[in-house]
């Protein structure tokens, strides 16, 4: 029985299917994964989580946002979407779409 062999993707043509889908997926070692939707419960513990950081971090130069970030190590390069990212300091886009984050704290 044949087997369809894996279609590997570079980040780049996952940043540019990724920028045009309508829904969001990952991307790790050359895969996409789409992600679920997430349920009412889910995205208030979100909310919540986002305001009480927001609230600890006022005075400090962070910011807390949900949003996709890069990461790479290992010769892998990870794309996702956490719920939540703290950022202090000045904010590293990847490039001038500044849609992802290079340095979360």
């Amino acid at each position: 029985m044949a087997t369809h062999p894996k279609t590997f993707l570079t980040p780049e043509q996952y940043l540019e299917i990724e920028r045009k889908a309508e829904f969001k997926s990952e991307y790790y070692q050359g895969e996409m994964f789409a992600m679920g939707g997430a349920r009412w419960t889910h995205n208030r513990l979100v909310a919540n989580l986002i305001a009480l950081l927001h609230q600890q971090l006022r005075s400090h130069p962070c910011q807390t946002v949900p949003m996709r970030y890069a990461r790479s190590g290992g010769g892998h390069r990870l794309y996702t979407y956490p719920d939540a990212i703290v950022v202090c300091g000045e904010p590293q886009f990847l490039d001038e779409t500044r849609d992802t984050l290079l340095n979360p704290s």
